[in-house]
């Protein structure tokens, strides 16, 4: 049994698969992720298998008219587009920039925190038939959007890397130049305004916790490694001069 379906859009209520992606690269700071949006040769949850080369046609015909929508919502702005939509031996290739507004950041925080890793199209079956099993095979489809979603149809395909932002490195530099600037303003007579002198010690006060914080989690953890310790383990004489049982801790303080 097979089909050819109308590929004209009427309306928003196009088929949608939804899949796993594993993140094959991801640059928060960019919002500049990569994967796959659709795997080929398997059976997903929803019955269907999609066939190689299903996505030929919608690629050269409609890639720049494809978008990222979060949800499947287009009642929202999208947000965000491909870079790269290709056909390889796995399936439907995916390089994407999420744009920098409001609900897009929301977006790159929750992907970058590994919460949102799923992927689901939005299209329109075209060409397709029916095995004897009932199992619908799609060989022409045509593309129309790309969600980022929260559960999935087809569990192969996956975001397969992550490259971490370097947002915290330009806080710890933007914070660094801040304090060398009060330093120098104070070296040179002149005096800190009251709010930013509460600010300094707030931001000291928050530090000081964190460190508390970081010395009784590491306390913690050699201590849970100790008792994991097998029978007969051998155990290190403390340094000259220092007493049995007294570990001895270094914090460090970037600025």
């Amino acid at each position: 049994m097979s089909g050819k379906a109308n590929s004209q859009r009427a309306s928003p209520k196009w088929e949608r698969k939804t899949i796993e992606f594993e993140l094959e690269n991801y640059n928060e700071a960019e919002g500049i992720f990569s994967g796959y949006g659709a795997v080929f040769s398997n059976v997903d949850s929803g019955g269907d298998i999609i066939e190689p080369g299903a996505f030929t046609k919608t690629i050269a015909e409609n890639a720049d008219r494809v978008k990222i929508l979060s949800g499947h919502n287009e009642g929202l702005l999208p947000i965000g587009k491909p870079l790269e939509l290709r056909e390889d031996a796995k399936g439907l290739f995916l390089k994407a920039k999420i744009s920098d507004t409001a609900l897009g950041r929301d977006v790159k925080t929750l992907i970058g925190d590994g919460v949102l890793c799923e992927l689901s199209i939005g299209y329109d079956p075209v060409v397709f038939d029916y095995d004897a099993d009932g199992i619908r095979h799609l060989k022409e489809v045509k593309l129309w959007e790309i969600s980022v979603v929260t559960w999935a149809m087809n569990e192969e395909a996956v975001i397969t890397d992550f490259k971490a932002s370097d947002l915290s490195a330009q806080f710890e530099a933007q914070l660094k130049a801040e304090l060398e600037q009060d330093m120098a303003e104070i070296k040179a007579g002149r005096k800190i305004s009251a709010a930013r002198m509460r600010t300094i010690k707030d931001a000291s006060a928050t530090m000081k916790t964190a460190v508390k914080l970081l010395d009784a989690i590491i306390r913690e953890a050699e201590d849970g490694v100790k008792r994991a310790a097998p029978v007969g383990a051998v155990k290190r004489a403390p340094p000259r001069g220092q007493p049995a049982g007294q570990a001895k801790q270094t914090v460090e303080i970037l600025f």
